[in-house]
């Protein structure tokens, strides 16, 4: 704002308005010298006051002036599992928007395609090729305004064993894979695991002392053991077995004729698991083969540990909730989740960070809880092509870093959220018959080293 000093007429002033007094020369020069800048201040121009913060500061989470407004919708994946990425740029259309590569991993080569408009978005398809996995710089430009993004690559691998697998679950147990066959699998599949190993890439038959109509329900790992629950036919009921590195297995008894699930190891060297429709968790003493039980509202239908060592399980019926169980007896802390008599909360995973996450299965939803506020929120998800083609989120695997990873039940894909991020990217798979989504993918399992595996069309597939 410019500002103009004039003379005034003190005769114009109208009658009854309180004149100033005249001031001496030097007076005026003075008050001259302190009220100017602060008319000028005042008026916008001039140096600024600054109240905290680095002068030209971005606030945290806002977009800097000038830049724009960018999210990674599909993530680029390289080797068996190909697919190219997408990168949204908001309130930007197609024309004048220009990417250029500045960096990527040797052996990778990501070419930004055609711009397609998106609403009053822009997507930016990103091909791939080459085998490798790591950070890739892109300059977006539209305009006046421009934006450095840095996309990850992720590689894969694809292994197929002699007879297609269908898989119920998958653990890690070292640099191998054991993967169990789903209830509905040919008996000689639901009576073993199948072992991968990541070195040879070769896949071998894991037995257990498990016959006839008998059938593995769930399976866990620790250490050199493997722990699994079978569904007995005969008058002892369903029961326990333990198989060392040696091959040896022993059988414990679980006291009743239920289906077996949810097997999971505590710290103190028992094994907590739930039987079907039993409000109760079971814990079996592998000391002394002793199984005490604690009692819960609600039958237990997914089970895990908390970054703490608490348990925690998820319930449904007419009070849907999250609920920690006290192994001493005590009672525990139950979040209210969803609707009661309606959702189906399930999938139940713990977040180093001490977050829980899981998804409502009859709204489709992905949703995490922090247990020591009880505060909740919801992950936005893909939204796909159109009306009742968005994403729904299945099993979930939480790697040792935070990210967050779920199945895609909707679409032969996978759902990944990063730490800190409030919606999931989609990391597609091949679209083909072999990868329906009736075809998987399955059995998600996050290893300690970070490297992603999961089953679809029956083979078994890596993204690191």
């Amino acid at each position: 704002m410019t500002r103009s000093l004039t003379a005034v007429n003190q005769s114009a002033v109208p009658a009854g308005t309180r004149r100033l007094p005249n001031r001496p020369p030097v007076v005026r020069a003075v008050l001259a010298a302190l009220l100017g800048p602060l008319l000028l201040a005042a008026c916008g121009s001039g140096p600024s006051a600054v109240t905290g913060g680095t002068p030209g500061a971005t606030p945290p989470g806002a977009t800097p002036p000038g830049a724009l407004s960018t999210r990674l919708e599909r993530v680029p994946v390289s080797g068996a599992l190909a697919q190219p990425g997408t990168l949204r740029v908001r309130g930007v259309a197609p024309a004048g928007v220009s990417v250029t590569v500045q960096a990527a991993p040797d052996g990778l080569t990501v070419t930004p395609l055609a711009p397609v408009a998106s609403g009053s978005d822009t997507l930016l398809p990103l091909a791939v090729s080459g085998q490798g996995s790591g950070p890739v710089t892109l300059s977006v430009r539209a305009g006046s305004r421009s934006q450095d993004v840095t996309v990850r690559v992720l590689s894969s691998g694809r292994y197929a064993p002699p007879t297609p697998y269908l898989a119920g679950a998958t653990r890690s147990q070292g640099a191998q894979v054991l993967l169990r066959a789903t209830v509905s699998a040919d008996a000689a599949f639901r009576r073993s695991l199948l072992r991968f190993d990541a070195g040879a890439a070769t896949f071998t038959s894991v037995t257990f002392p498990v016959s006839g109509f008998e059938t593995i329900t769930s399976h866990a790992v620790n250490g050199p053991d493997v722990w699994v629950a079978v569904r007995g036919v005969t008058a002892d009921g369903s029961f326990l077995v333990r198989r060392s590195a040696d091959g040896t297995a022993k059988r414990f008894l679980a006291g009743t004729v239920e289906t077996l699930n949810n097997v999971t190891l505590l710290a103190d060297g028992r094994v907590a698991f739930t039987a079907y429709g039993q409000e109760r968790v079971l814990l079996l003493d592998p000391a002394s083969g002793a199984v005490g039980s604690v009692a819960t509202v609600g039958a237990p239908e997914s089970l895990t540990l908390g970054a703490d060592g608490t348990l925690f399980f998820t319930r449904r019926g007419a009070s849907p909730a999250v609920v920690s169980v006290s192994l001493t007896g005590g009672a525990g802390r139950t979040y209210p989740v969803g609707t009661p008599g309606v959702s189906v909360p399930a999938s139940l995973s713990a977040a180093p960070d001490g977050q829980l996450w899981f998804t409502e299965t009859r709204t489709g939803t992905l949703r995490a809880l922090d247990p020591v506020t009880g505060q909740q929120r919801e992950i936005a998800l893909p939204a796909g092509g159109g009306p009742g083609d968005e994403a729904r989120p299945g099993e979930i695997a939480v790697a040792p870093d935070g990210t967050v990873w779920a199945t895609d039940t909707a679409h032969p894909a996978l759902l990944r959220v990063l730490p800190g991020e409030t919606a999931a990217a989609t990391v597609p798979l091949p679209d083909s018959p072999a990868n329906a989504p009736s075809a998987g993918p399955r059995a998600l399992h996050v290893a300690p080293d970070g490297q992603v595996w999961f089953e679809t069309g029956g083979a078994l597939g890596q993204l690191r």
